[in-house]
């Protein structure tokens, strides 16, 4: 299936289907679709917290699942499918210095899908250009790393010269100003976020530069208003997403600890106590936007969380309120929302690879060839899709 077929039947499904995932079930306790599905609404809330760790942890389970409610959804696993890579690259243990295990092995797969070539490698928003400096090992290649920190700009300098590499780094902020891509350059990006990438697309196709391999992450991310696609195509079928749709495609912790998913599942609990209070408090059945909290706050307690979310809506607490009752409320509001958001994960991927393929049209509109894959598993990171592109003459 080309990326034009793929991605009109990924927009029909999804607009299709569009009460299941809009709404996040964390913001509004009772979902459109609960109206229409509630054979599907009555088997989630059954589940079981073995049943609930699975399909978290299991998507094609979950889909499984879901679509013997929705029979229309059972194209699903096949309209998401995308080549795996089949190689990895061997690399020296000695180069692993300093980089996280999952990064290292994130690094590993990416490495042996960049085409050989003799280009100079252009390492976007790099930090201290662990995978430039990387395949320029590997290859023996000329490396110009971009990176707007400048401390991470000193110290990736200092390890190229370490190992005896060709490498510049150039201190810029891609956001403000984009650095000239030249006819010799292929450009690299692993997990360059929001903005970010589609900022690189817009250059690297006003460029000269041949070659790009992508691998986009946080697709909301400085996303002001409604997501706004880049191709002709995705613009002709948008589905008017918000940054809170956007962001449902990310929401995924099989990378993360035990010990850190309780810890953001308790202040979740929190954030949901303090909205069930709000709604009491102010009479109003409407959901406040809360800012993120980190999970630092935690040792703190649910009174400063209630207080630091009360303060951004300047709503006063109660000198007597009785915590202990919200924290239990929370907690079932959580339980719920968790297994109705299970329905909304169902659709996950399908919204990621709508904005990846996005990407991948707008690329083609511009007479490029471009390859989709993943390039490494889900347990390495959920965030795997890649993009190979080479401009055509």
């Amino acid at each position: 299936m080309d990326h034009l077929s793929r991605f009109s039947a990924i927009h029909s499904l999804l607009h299709s289907h569009q009460s299941y995932w809009r709404e996040s079930p964390f913001c509004i306790p009772a979902p459109a679709w609960l109206q229409q599905s509630p054979d599907l609404a009555q088997a989630m809330q059954a589940l079981s917290a073995n049943d609930l760790s699975e399909m978290e942890a299991e998507p094609a389970r979950l889909q499984q699942h879901v679509a013997s409610f929705l029979p229309t959804l059972q194209g699903l696993p096949e309209l998401l499918h995308v080549a795996a890579a089949a190689t990895i690259a061997e690399l020296p243990t000695r180069w692993s210095t300093d980089v996280p295990g999952r990064k290292w092995a994130q690094i590993s797969a990416f490495a042996a899908q960049v085409p050989a070539s003799s280009l100079t490698l252009v390492d976007w928003c790099a930090g201290k250009s662990h995978l430039g400096r990387t395949i320029a090992a590997l290859h023996q290649r000329p490396l110009r790393a971009i990176e707007r920190d400048a401390t991470l700009c000193r110290e990736g300098t200092q390890m190229a010269v370490t190992q005896h590499l060709h490498a510049q780094f150039v201190c810029a902020d891609v956001l403000q100003e984009q650095p000239p891509l030249h006819a010799d350059d292929q450009v690299l990006a692993l997990h360059a976020c929001g903005d970010l990438h589609r900022i690189l697309l817009r250059h690297w196709r006003q460029s000269r530069s041949p070659q790009l391999v992508l691998a986009p992450c946080c697709y909301h991310l400085w996303l002001k208003d409604d997501y706004q696609p880049l191709s002709q195509q995705a613009q002709q079928m948008n589905l008017q997403l918000n940054k809170n749709q956007v962001q449902l495609a990310i929401q995924e912790t099989v990378t993360s600890s035990a010990r850190v998913r309780q810890q953001v599942d308790q202040l979740a609990q929190w954030r949901l106590a303090f909205d069930v209070w709000q709604r009491e408090a102010r009479g109003i059945d409407e959901y406040l936007n809360t800012p993120s909290l980190p999970l630092s706050v935690l040792p703190l307690g649910i009174e400063e969380v209630f207080k630091r979310f009360a303060a951004r809506h300047q709503l006063s607490l109660p000198s007597d309120l009785d915590f202990t009752v919200y924290q239990q409320r929370g907690q079932q509001r959580f339980a719920e929302a968790k297994r109705l958001q299970l329905v909304r994960q169902t659709f996950r991927r399908a919204l990621e690879m709508y904005l990846v393929l996005d990407l991948a049209l707008y690329l083609e509109d511009a007479n490029c060839r471009v390859q989709l894959k993943t390039f490494c598993a889900r347990e390495i990171t959920p965030r795997n899709l890649l993009l190979i592109v080479e401009r055509q003459a």
